[in-house]
């Protein structure tokens, strides 16, 4: 897959967005553990293995970093058209969500586990695996919801216009009055979407700048069907590994 936009792609995508799932997993890891920590189970997990887990979150919201920034550098130093067309529609009309998206998943991470004490601190460790997996829940967001609404008007607005040319094939003089008179309006409603679908979308407009609740909705109900079968799935199963040859090197980690 090298892009979700109909004109666009991108031979990075793939790394990108694969490099977003594995943050996501990581912090869905990390909360998952400490939750069932804090149930009474997993009591052999200790701090050093959450301070390898932190590690590893620090580790590769620096890697998406460098994919996105390979991405946007090559994009914007090449200056074509047809690629540029994908960062100029999210800068111009999505800033907040842009900005917004560099700053939790790599600005945030980066300075709050850069210190060996907050990723060895559950309660920072987890609210930064939080904010980081709400953040790429963002990114991925700003990544489909332009290309959606740009087809969506470009649909409505081809759809005004057939209707009109079909009106005037069977109409006389004074319905041909009539038919420019629609036509106009026609072009006036093109022109009001395109204008939502394009400047609009610079306001804080929820649903459409901003996630709204359908957005919202969506993401939390799949996010408890996934909980559901994992807890579902660790129900019928032994927490721990007891023949694991590596088992008793985990009790003993130290790091």
């Amino acid at each position: 897959i090298m892009s979700v936009d109909a004109h666009w792609y991108s031979t990075l995508f793939a790394w990108y967005t694969g490099a977003s799932w594995f943050v996501s997993m990581i912090c869905l890891t990390i909360l998952i553990l400490i939750y069932l920590k804090s149930k009474g189970y997993y009591q052999n997990v200790s701090i050093e293995h959450l301070h390898d887990l932190g590690k590893f979150l620090f580790a590769f919201s620096i890697f998406w970093t460098y994919l996105w920034f390979s991405q946007y550098m090559l994009i914007w130093y090449g200056n074509v058209g047809e690629e540029t067309i994908y960062f100029r529609e999210r800068v111009d009309n999505y800033p907040a969500l842009f900005y917004l998206n560099l700053i939790i998943n790599f600005v945030a991470p980066f300075f709050i586990l850069m210190r060996n004490d907050t990723k060895r601190k559950i309660g920072s460790l987890a609210f930064t695996a939080g904010l980081v997996l709400f953040g790429h829940w963002l990114d991925f967001f700003l990544m489909l919801k332009p290309g959606i609404l740009h087809t969506a008007h470009a649909a409505l607005g081809h759809g005004h216009g057939h209707g009109d040319e079909h009106h005037g094939e069977g109409a006389g003089h004074g319905a041909d009055a009539a038919h420019e008179a629609g036509h106009e309006g026609g072009h006036e409603i093109a022109e009001a979407t395109a204008h939502h679908g394009g400047e609009a979308l610079s306001t804080f407009e929820m649903g459409f700048s901003m996630p709204g609740i359908l957005e919202v909705g969506t993401f939390i109900g799949f996010l408890c069907l996934f909980l559901f079968f994992v807890f579902n799935t660790l129900a019928k199963a032994s927490l721990v590994p007891e023949n694991d040859p590596y088992l008793d090197e985990s009790n003993h980690h130290h790091t």
